[in-house]
């Protein structure tokens, strides 16, 4: 499942548990986790095109984009508020737990609920109710190990979380070759796949949880509306921002055929990857500004950070368009041709949000999740607009449009709202400042082995 932001961030120093790491030691091991995780996914991915097709694809898709949106619509962030409540020590793991259990079994039958409801609106594989099990199969995993990571993220148990985290793609991986491609078992077997990598990881996860506390079902009320109270906003931010990152596949569904379906979400996959720049280099290069107390120094860092990424992203984007119309067909082969320009569509866009992403962890970790939602959800509105317009007009190419300018529009709303948020002035935001090479190599000192600083 898709892991949104954004994440909380301690405005206290934090304490490591006995024996642990050191904190650039594990957002390295994160990070690696992290590089493991896309690169199985990704090797899935190629896998299922070349077996399924286009049509193939985009009913994967058409099926798991919507589980996918109905499970964090009814996690309810509370894997984010678990992580504030244990790391503050408001709540004991051992009172948590038997609540977190329970709030998974009540999520899971909403999610699936939303599942069914969506898959019957949009008539998603309408004469197989097996392939519409096997979609929601996995919500009741995916939460088990999302409540879960919450508490290893509040435990300060990073390893533990970052154990947990690849081993369900590997899995995947390895029975969506087995049964998808070794026994042909086509859409029914990267289904069956997908489920047992998500148990695979619930078990894991459940697992650690029992060497700490014991496993139980309960429900303490006033626990959970904390939970939830705490949770909302960091939910409602997370939803209306994979709405936004998914909309054009729901709507595509609807309007379109199968086929562009499958186009547009193998596209994506590729443009997606830009955003690995923030996501791996942002926990590196601000590994000692993370937890700062001074919140003006942390954004200085922060600020850096996002100039250098999108320098990077705008770079590979260049990259990508050049490759792109013989990289689709060289990867998923000829069928996925179409998809090159359904990517190049979608770049401009891709690579202006990694401004927004990184800004929005910083204004998310100053407790104001509601800022994305300010930006977003107008974006959504236009989103579903232009795809309403184009979709009927240009297919999977006029979804591509749609998302690309909501992208850019966002980002431009967002870098002005940050301004008047934090108070930094726009052009200290965009233009390069004299001393972000020297706060780069910094951080990067603090990150890099020794030997290797010392050559």
């Amino acid at each position: 499942m898709y892991d949104p932001e954004p994440t909380t961030r301690s405005t206290k120093p934090s304490k490591r548990p006995p024996g642990g790491g050191g904190f650039a030691h594990d957002l390295v091991g994160v990070a690696t986790s992290r590089i493991a995780v896309k690169a199985a996914q990704f090797l899935s991915g190629l896998l299922v095109a070349r077996l399924l097709g286009p049509e193939g694809r985009g009913l994967i898709a058409a099926l798991s984009v919507p589980a996918q949106i109905a499970v964090n619509i009814s996690e309810m962030g509370i894997r984010q508020s678990t992580a504030f409540h244990l790391g503050r020590g408001l709540y004991p793991a051992e009172r948590l737990v038997p609540t977190l259990l329970s709030l998974a079994v009540m999520a899971s039958a909403a999610a699936m609920l939303l599942s069914f409801g969506w898959f019957e609106l949009a008539g998603v594989a309408a004469d197989d109710w097996g392939l519409r099990l096997l979609a929601v199969a996995a919500i009741p995993f995916s939460l088990v190990a999302s409540y879960a990571s919450g508490v290893f993220l509040g435990r300060q148990r990073i390893a533990a979380f970052r154990r947990a985290s690849w081993r369900p793609a590997l899995i995947n991986l390895l029975l969506v070759a087995l049964l998808g491609w070794g026994f042909r078992l086509g859409v029914k077997g990267v289904l069956v796949a997908s489920v047992a990598g998500s148990a695979a990881g619930a078990a894991y996860a459940l697992w650690l949880l029992h060497r700490d506390t014991p496993l139980r079902l309960g429900f303490d009320r006033g626990l959970a509306a904390a939970l939830q109270s705490k949770g909302v906003s960091y939910a409602a931010a997370m939803v209306v921002l994979l709405l936004n990152y998914r909309i054009m596949i729901l709507l595509l569904t609807r309007l379109g055929s199968l086929r562009e379906v499958g186009l547009y979400a193998q596209a994506i996959v590729i443009a997606e990857l830009i955003w690995e720049v923030p996501s791996v280099l942002g926990s590196l290069v601000l590994s000692r500004g993370v937890n700062a107390q001074d919140e003006r120094a942390f954004s200085a860092k922060l600020l850096a950070l996002t100039r250098f990424s999108f320098l990077a992203s705008l770079l590979i984007a260049g990259g990508l368009a050049i490759v792109a119309k013989y990289l689709f067909p060289l990867l998923y082969g000829a069928r996925f041709a179409d998809s090159a320009e359904i990517c190049l569509l979608l770049l401009p866009g891709i690579a202006a949000f990694i401004v927004f992403k990184l800004l929005n962890t910083d204004l998310a970790g100053r407790g104001k999740p509601w800022a994305a939602m300010v930006v977003m959800i107008p974006v959504l509105v236009l989103n579903v607009a232009l795809g309403l317009w184009l979709i009927p007009r240009s297919g999977a190419a006029g979804a591509a449009i749609a998302s690309s300018l909501g992208y850019v529009v966002a980002t431009v709303g967002y870098v002005v709202l940050y301004a008047r948020v934090t108070g930094i002035r726009m052009r200290e935001i965009v233009l390069p400042q004299s001393g972000d090479w020297v706060l780069a190599r910094r951080a990067m000192d603090a990150i890099l082995p020794r030997r290797l600083r010392g050559k």
